[in-house]
């Protein structure tokens, strides 16, 4: 119970650090969890997708599987935002929406994995670290993924761009991570070119996605409200 209450938390809290984002047009708060219980039916959707695809094209390698996974879940969260996008368009204005619901769908996402893989493997006690690395993973992943339907609900000439470079970037992200799960040591202790190929999505992963965020909040902010004073940072920083 304790391990399960600690996972709701983590997630809570992840959400609550997107949202600090949203400064300029707020979110409706049940938009915000209509977004990660798609997230969560999204990732259950793609694990059938998944057995499906291996089992029809006979996928046993790592590299494949790892591809496969990529690709259609990266491919989910973009298509949950895609639907929020299209259903909600007055409240799907803000340059910074497809971040915000992308990270939220990522954040069902993972929610939606971690209990089924606490659930198989009958772990006890305290949330695994791995589990909150999966967190923030698919909480980035799907924000970088989002990113470009936030420019193409405005019609930034930019888009289509955008929109094929971040899916590439959160795809391979995705890959990166995959890999280095499938051929880590059944001991869990990484090689050192693992472990610094680990180091290194992680930090491209969220120097990218600071990036988006820092310029889909002073977009925002030239929307929404270009006579206050910009800022990127919301609670808990500022009132």
């Amino acid at each position: 119970m304790i391990l399960y209450a600690t996972l709701a938390l983590s997630v809570l809290a992840a959400a609550a650090l997107v949202v600090r984002y949203d400064m300029y047009d707020r979110e409706p708060p049940a938009l915000l969890a209509l977004a990660m219980g798609l997230g969560a039916g999204a990732m259950a959707a793609a694990g059938l997708l998944e057995e499906w695809t291996l089992g029809g094209q006979r996928i046993t390698g790592e590299a494949g599987i790892a591809a496969v996974a990529a690709v259609e879940e990266e491919s989910l969260k973009l298509l949950v935002v895609g639907v929020i996008a299209l259903l909600f368009r007055r409240t799907f204005n803000d340059p910074m929406d497809g971040i915000i619901y992308g990270s939220m769908s990522g954040a069902g996402m993972a929610l939606e994995e971690s209990l089924h893989v606490l659930g198989a493997s009958q772990a006890q006690g305290s949330l695994p670290p791995v589990e909150l690395v999966r967190l923030c993973g698919h909480l980035v992943m799907g924000g970088i993924s989002g990113f470009p339907l936030g420019l193409a609900r405005l019609r930034h000439p930019a888009w289509p761009g955008a929109l094929a470079g971040c899916v590439l970037c959160a795809t391979g992200l995705h890959f990166g991570w995959d890999w280095i799960a499938l051929t880590a040591p059944a001991s869990g202790q990484l090689s050192p070119g693992q472990a610094a190929l680990g180091v290194a999505l992680m930090l491209a992963g969220l120097c990218l996605y600071g990036t988006l965020v820092a310029l889909s909040s002073r977009w925002s902010h030239d929307l929404f409200a270009p006579w206050r004073p910009a800022r990127l940072w919301g609670w808990p920083f500022r009132p």
